[in-house]
Formats: structure tokens, sequence, C-alpha cells
């Protein structure tokens, strides 16, 4: 069995004590802990990688520099970061990937070509579209809606799910998302029938040649056209993005 690399030492120390040092690292210490970082986040595919412009490999590599190894910011011998900030587990280290990829999300560098579709195709947005104030609150705006109301009514419709549907949202979009196996796995392991036909209902999966009208009929669709008032349409890619990635934040484990 292969062993996670969080239960092994590389190079000169275990992630935690590099993260504590990581901007005033050795260059094989460097080394250790890319490896590290990276060897988590290559099997995680959170949904906030569909909207953004650049491959995830790319991301990856950003991440790292900018916010593990903070190679931008000014490097001060001897310093050290809080053991308790240092994560530990590579669901930690991918919760820190995600909330780069939100932010970057709030970046206008990185809204100006938006895949909705598995055939890739992108919407272009006009660059003062986005720039002015906050462009997650600036999208949603335009449908009379802000991000604290789309959270709640998220969080609504995932109450009123049953169970299997609830797990099937967590293993498509939430937190069951990372888990191998995909949607299959899942189901095999909380007992869940039919989980094809139910994924189908839910929107989380679709027929090859399915269109946006398909979509539109499907449970979460719905949720969108009816209760949050999008219309599911190709020129509402980014506002139904924004609320996919709500949705996902609110599928959690639960407590």
């Amino acid at each position: 069995m292969e062993r996670s690399a969080f239960s092994e030492s590389i190079g000169e120390g275990t992630l935690p004590e590099l993260w504590q040092r990581r901007t005033c690292l050795s260059h094989d210490e460097m080394v250790s802990i890319y490896t590290l970082v990276h060897h988590a986040l290559m099997s995680y595919h959170p949904f906030e990688l569909q909207a953004l412009s650049e491959d995830k490999e790319e991301l990856i590599s950003q991440f790292i520099c900018c916010k593990v190894l903070r190679l931008e910011t000014i490097r001060s011998h001897g310093e050290r970061f809080p053991l308790h900030s240092a994560p530990s587990s590579g669901r930690a280290v991918c919760a820190y990937f995600r909330r780069y990829l939100i932010d970057c999300l709030r970046s206008a560098s990185h809204q100006r070509n938006v895949s909705f579709d598995d055939r890739n195709q992108t919407i272009e947005f006009d660059q003062p579209t986005v720039l002015d104030g906050d462009p997650v609150e600036s999208v949603l705006l335009e449908h009379g809606l802000d991000e604290v109301t789309v959270r709640n009514a998220a969080a609504q419709f995932i109450a009123e799910l049953d169970e299997a549907d609830a797990l099937l949202l967590a293993g498509s979009l939430g937190w069951l998302s990372d888990e191998k196996g995909g949607l299959s796995e899942i189901a095999e392991r909380y007992g869940i029938a039919s989980y094809h036909y139910r994924a189908r209902k839910l929107g989380l999966t679709l027929k090859k040649g399915s269109v946006a009208t398909d979509f539109a009929h499907t449970r979460i669709g719905q949720w969108i056209e009816h209760t949050l008032g999008i219309e599911i349409a190709a020129e509402n890619r980014m506002a139904i993005l924004m609320v996919l990635g709500v949705l996902a934040e609110q599928s959690r484990r639960p407590d």
C-alpha cells in the first residue's frame, strides 16, 4: 500500500515543521515542501477549477510559490509561523488551496474566460464589468442577489435533500468530492441504490449530448431558476458557476 506523503519525513523535516520556516528554507527543504504539497493536491478537483482559465498544474504552482513558499514576500532570516497554522494532513492542504482558488475567482485577472461545459466553450466578459467592486457580488447583483442570500438558499436546498441525495451532492461538489472512485464508490460505501438515476435527477450528471434546457429540468437547475431567479442560459454562465460554488461550500461534512 502506498504511504501518504504526510506520514513520512522528506528532506530535513515533515510538512508542519517545514511550513513553520517556509520563507527561510534551504533549497532541499523547498523541494521537499513543494513535493509534499503537490502530492496532496494532485488528486483534488474542487469545482472552482472549472471557472478559472489556468490549468490545474499552473494554479498549483502559483499556490505553492505565492502562498506556501511566499516567494513574492520579503524573506526574513529565521522567520517562523505558528505551528497551529500549519496543515498536518492532505485534507488541510486542500482546504488552503481551495481558499486560494476562491481568491482567484475574486481577482479580475481570472475573470475573463470561463468554461461552463464539457466542450470547453468560453465566454468573454468585458473587463470593466468585473473590475467594479467584488466580482462575485457584481455578478450576483445583476440577478438581484448577494452572496449571503445565495448561501442561505443553498443551505436550505441541501437541508431539504434526503440523505442519499445529500451524499451524492457531497460526492460531486462538496466534502466528499476529493474521494477516489467518484460517485460509484460513494454509492457503494453508503449503500445508495440507483445512484445514476438520482445523480441525473439532481443535475450532478447529464447524458451525453444534453443541452442547457436538460439541466434546467433537474432539481438543481430548477432551484437555480425558480428559487434564485437565474435563467439557465449561456449568458448566465458566470452567475451559475458562482452559485454552484456556493452550493459546494455549503455541502460540508456533518458535525
